[in-house]
């Protein structure tokens, strides 16, 4: 063990590679996207969390010159709140100018429809991947009913499992989870889940504007960003593409 000096801490945190999330006020809050050394936790509104999860899962699929981890990254997305949407990711990929079907291909999914599928994933399962370089987990406590003792358990030992992959692989880890309903600024999962994360950034969508706020980052001041919704649709609906369908992209 040594000692380091600060300007050489600063200067190798400037260095570390940075994928986008996809979401412009999410990387601008995050100065630029997601480090592969921290695990982030983002929580509030399932649909904009499980939206970013979504981009990033394509993101993260770019070349390394193009702020991606490369062509042939794998992502394991394990999704608890039932909102992996092939058609929005392949409708992404396009917009990104890449292959639909090679960055489906890339994404290994598991659904989990119960909190002991949820942890049953976690704990056992996830550490038998070969080569993943991005862990995404969508809705970490939403199928979690109770708050008993056997309950916070049970995420302890998942929390083990997604220790075990980061050991494994050093994959990128970026976990969503929805908001408690007793507060206005803590995660559900309490400070178990609180405390795993390097990052946290809490997202609300009201009705006229987005809030993001950074609430906790290594090396980064807290921070918020409003992003205001437009009363009127950018582009006309007869030049939609909301019809189309999947097999268009391929």
């Amino acid at each position: 063990m040594q000692f380091d000096s600060g300007f050489s801490v600063f200067r190798s945190n400037k260095e570390r590679s940075i994928v986008p999330s996809g979401e412009k006020a999410l990387d601008e809050i995050l100065s630029g996207g997601f480090h592969r050394e921290l695990v982030y936790l983002i929580y509030g509104d399932k649909k904009r969390s499980a939206s970013v999860l979504l981009s990033t899962s394509v993101e993260a699929q770019k070349a390394c010159v193009n702020g991606g981890i490369g062509e042939r990254a794998q992502v394991a997305f394990i999704d608890g709140t039932n909102r992996f949407n092939p058609y929005d990711i392949s409708k992404y990929a396009v917009s990104q100018r890449l292959s639909p079907q090679r960055v489906l291909e890339n994404i290994l999914v598991a659904r989990a429809f119960t909190w002991d599928q949820m942890i049953e994933i976690l704990e056992n399962r996830l550490s038998n991947l070969e080569g993943i370089k991005v862990l995404l987990v969508s809705g970490i406590t939403c199928l979690l009913q109770n708050h008993d003792k056997r309950t916070f358990e049970d995420l302890l030992r998942a929390i083990g499992g997604i220790k075990k992959a980061l050991e494994k692989s050093r994959p990128l880890i970026v976990l969503t989870a929805p908001l408690n309903e007793y507060s206005l600024f803590r995660p559900e999962g309490g400070k178990i889940l609180a405390h795993f994360g390097s990052v946290l950034v809490l997202i609300n969508d009201n009705e006229r504007f987005t809030e993001y706020t950074l609430v906790q980052h290594p090396y980064l001041p807290e921070r918020r960003i409003l992003r205001w919704k437009p009363r009127r649709s950018k582009r006309p609906l007869s030049c939609t593409t909301r019809n189309a369908k999947i097999d268009n992209w391929f």
